[in-house]
């Protein structure tokens, strides 16, 4: 096995079961603590039971805290650069630190932390939220998810599979390059949105690969657009 293109005997596969979650609504403006095992959607429920928004958009997101702030995830004009005020994480050689936002230089759907590979581990985020009405927030997040219903796929997927590259849409790429249904084994992209590639049960890896490859060759060859 290769990680970082060095060859590894074994990989361990860590499941994150740090789940604490601590609301702090009298803050100005409020705030929550999570530990980086919690689920966006997690703190989006529990945040709306408290009348607290800003953070609707995390609802419809399948992923970490530790994840997210990691790779700076977001959906539906909202995302982790916008909620995040601190990051608690542990380096090697450093020991543990506390990061301000600002230190983690945010991109679309990167951090310095993605961009240099840098050996840490995150082990909690503050995030700053606002006062709402309960059930505003519930319209928003249920708006969101009818969106999300309605646009993409059912069935086993990792979600987007490649960022939107400036000014266009990765799908509408594929998709402009007759790529919708293709597959390859079990893996295909979908025919309902072409930025999602569904495994379809019993699938490889290596089919994954292929798809990925065949869309970025694909995509570069007829729209000279490099696909990440």
């Amino acid at each position: 096995v290769l990680v970082n293109n060095v060859p590894v005997d074994a990989l361990a596969v860590i499941i994150n079961r740090a789940r604490l979650v601590r609301f702090n609504s009298t803050a100005s403006p409020p705030r929550v603590w999570a530990e980086s095992g919690v689920t966006l959607n997690d703190i989006a429920q529990r945040a709306a039971r408290l009348s607290l928004a800003g953070f609707e958009w995390a609802s419809t997101v399948p992923g970490s805290v530790g994840g997210a702030v990691y790779g700076n995830a977001g959906a539906f004009d909202g995302d982790m650069a916008g909620n995040l005020a601190s990051v608690e994480l542990i380096h090697p050689q450093r020991g543990r630190e506390s990061w301000l936002v600002d230190k983690m230089a945010y991109e679309y759907r990167s951090s310095i932390l993605k961009r240099e590979h840098q050996p840490v581990v995150i082990l909690d985020a503050e995030l700053h939220l606002e006062h709402g009405e309960t059930e505003r927030i519930r319209e928003k997040m249920r708006e969101f998810n009818n969106r999300r219903r309605n646009t993409q796929p059912p069935g086993a997927s990792m979600g987007s599979m490649f960022k939107n590259p400036p000014g266009d849409f990765a799908g509408r790429l594929i998709e402009a390059a007759g790529l919708k249904g293709k597959r390859i084994g079990n893996a295909e992209i979908s025919t309902k949105h072409a930025n999602f590639f569904i495994n379809h049960g019993d699938t490889k890896a290596a089919d994954v690969l292929a798809l990925i490859e065949l869309a970025k060759k694909t995509v570069l060859d007829q729209f000279n657009v490099k696909l990440e």
